[in-house]
């Protein structure tokens, strides 16, 4: 008996510093450059907002300053959360609570007319990006065991997709922490369904109270409660006898107080799809365009876990990347295909994986009937996927932990000694088994179907190693800014209007939405971070100017941007960055587009005239 205990608190130690492990190797990944990329413009929303600022307090139609133009950005500790809910109600189509939480964070790091940072606004969305290590490490232990844990939290640690997530000021990695704990809440239930007992009352509570959460977080945690849904309606199916007993009346309360949490946010969710934030994701699907969303959700669930160079990078590089990831997933793909059946076959946790399976053909089911039954294209932007990522996780490492022990389940050595399996592995075992047929082997008492037996454990073992070096390989392209690069590249526009203007300039932009202001925000904010790292300006300081949007894109001489190059003294460079402005009437006022060709950069249409 001692003995035992002393084993068991060996194997408890064992399990804390490796998931320790994880934990820390999840730490230095999402701390790493974790300030260096430039924000995005969703980034920019996120931190005015959180800060309890309008976008709409800047001027239209008048020419300003840097310092102006960031005012959104300045601390102010006059601001309260209630400011925050206010204006983020007022102007966006986001639940308050992430943005609150971000505004008491700000509290902490920030003083009064000082500017936010941008490892500030990160940090907590890193730090919530961390603690879904050990809550998928729980709840891998939960469905399947502690070795499906481990291979869980560390694929969540060196996940690419999760990585990017984390490094972004945005709201995604706490939603999932409620997806996770929503999940762990449907899993604890399983057992008690099982069985056909009542489960605890506070576990009722608890799974309410994070629907509730998860809903005020992001709408799309409704997506998530979908998906968990028609896996429950397909439990609830194959106990139709029982439907009017106590464990299930349980569950119908849980729903019922999920949808009442959830009725609070309709009226404002019913405007979302009509939202002209929303409009860049609205298609009507041409008959050679339809096909474009499936491709584009198989490579987001592919670089959740794997990724390599492929943005910023030269074409062979990024030729190169894309041919190894491919040969390296068909190369993976018969151990995984047999860590899947072998998982599928086991009676214990057969029940586990097939939840988690429903779960994520039900949320792609979901994000089609939306892209091809709404016309809202999903597909288009990674960061909505949030909402299968966990799992998609918890499969893979459910698959992976029976490629690393599935063969001391003889049913697996059966299938492939019967030669019923005729893969590659097989052709290669045979191979092996053909070079020592020998004397040798059967003295030591070695049998055909003990060195199947060794040789597919090994071949299976590499599978696992292979997949987490290739996700680690995955997590450091994105930490180094090849992969997941931001939508929006205003260093790159920045470092181009200071290479080809030596004289002062004016960046006009054309008003539609707040999606304009935000990215004029962001390029102003990397002018502004640019001059701290050189602690002085090496060029002008440049001004900006918002246009409300000129009838059939024609500038009238009672414009702003007239009015602005009439009075202004010459030389002076005009960027029109996203401005819809007919290039003719800017040469009315001497003002000639720039023949210098220009690089592509991501986010921003600009155009350079010189104004003589």
């Amino acid at each position: 008996m001692r003995n035992d205990r002393v084993n068991q608190n060996h194997q408890r130690w064992l399990h804390l510093i490796l998931l320790f492990s994880w934990i820390f190797l999840g730490i230095t990944l999402r701390w790493t450059n974790l300030a260096d990329k430039s924000a995005s413009s969703i980034e920019i929303a996120t931190l005015g907002y959180s800060l309890g600022h309008s976008f709409f307090d800047l001027p239209l139609d008048l020419v300003i300053s840097l310092d102006q133009l960031l005012s959104p950005l300045q601390f102010e500790s006059t601001s309260t959360p209630t400011d925050v809910i206010d204006h983020l109600l007022g102007e966006d189509n986001h639940p308050p609570l992430y943005f609150v939480l971000n505004h008491l964070w700000f509290k902490l790091f920030t003083t009064d007319g000082e500017l936010v940072s941008l490892w500030v606004g990160r940090s907590l969305s890193a730090i919530f990006g961390v603690a879904t290590i050990p809550a998928i490490f729980g709840l891998g232990c939960l469905a399947f065991s502690p070795l499906i844990g481990h291979i869980a939290a560390v694929l969540m640690a060196i996940s690419p997709y999760g990585i990017y997530l984390a490094q972004e000021s945005r709201h995604y990695t706490l939603t999932i922490l409620w997806i996770i704990a929503s999940v762990t809440c449907l899993t604890a239930i399983m057992p008690y369904l099982q069985k056909r007992k009542i489960f605890p009352i506070w576990l009722c509570f608890l799974w309410v109270i994070i629907n509730s959460l998860g809903i005020s977080t992001h709408y799309f945690f409704a997506l998530a409660l979908t998906a968990e849904g028609l896996v429950i309606g397909w439990l609830w199916l194959r106990d139709i006898q029982n439907l009017f007993q106590r464990y299930w009346w349980q569950i119908y309360l849980v729903a019922l107080g999920t949808f009442i949490a959830g009725l609070v946010w309709l009226p404002i969710i019913g405007g979302i799809g009509n939202s002209q934030l929303t409009d860049w994701i609205s298609t009507s699907f041409e008959l050679d365009e339809i096909w474009h969303p499936i491709p584009r959700l198989l490579g987001w669930v592919l670089t959740m876990v794997w990724l390599l160079p492929i943005e910023g990078t030269s074409l062979f590089v990024t030729i190169l990347s894309g041919v190894t990831l491919l040969i390296m997933l068909v190369w993976v793909a018969p151990g995984l295909w047999r860590g899947g059946k072998a998982q599928m076959n086991d009676i214990d946790n057969r029940l586990s994986f097939q939840v988690f399976l429903g779960f994520f053909v039900g949320a792609i089911a979901l994000f089609l009937l939306i892209i091809y039954g709404m016309g809202k294209d999903l597909s288009l932007a990674a960061r909505y996927h949030f909402v299968y990522f966990p799992i998609v996780i918890i499969l893979l490492a459910a698959i992976l932990g029976k490629c690393w022990d599935n063969l001391e389940n003889q049913t697996e050595a059966k299938n492939v000694f019967s030669e019923k399996y005729r893969g590659l592995q097989f052709l290669k075992l045979r191979d092996f088994l053909q070079r020592w047929e020998s004397e040798k082997r059967k003295e030591e008492g070695a049998t055909k179907k003990d060195l199947i037996l060794a040789n597919l454990k090994l071949i299976n073992k590499r599978v696992v190693v292979v997949v987490l070096l290739m996700g680690l390989c995955g997590g450091l392209t994105v930490v180094s800014n090849y992969g997941y690069q931001k939508s929006r590249r205003a260093d790159l526009l920045v470092e181009a209007i200071k290479t080809q203007s030596k004289i002062p300039y004016l960046i006009a932009t054309t008003y539609q939405t707040h999606a304009e202001i935000r990215a004029l925000i962001a390029l102003g904010l990397e002018f502004k971070r640019q001059e701290e790292k050189i602690n002085i300006s090496d060029f002008f300081q440049p001004q900006f100017l918002l246009m409300k949007r000129q009838q059939e894109q024609r500038l009238t001489t009672d414009s702003a941007l007239a009015k602005f190059l009439s009075q202004t003294p010459r030389p002076l460079d005009l960027w029109g960055v996203n401005l819809k402005i007919e290039g003719s009437d800017l040469e009315t006022f001497n003002c000639l587009k720039s023949s210098r060709p220009k690089p592509k950069i991501n986010g921003y249409r600009y155009k350079l005239y010189h104004c003589r």
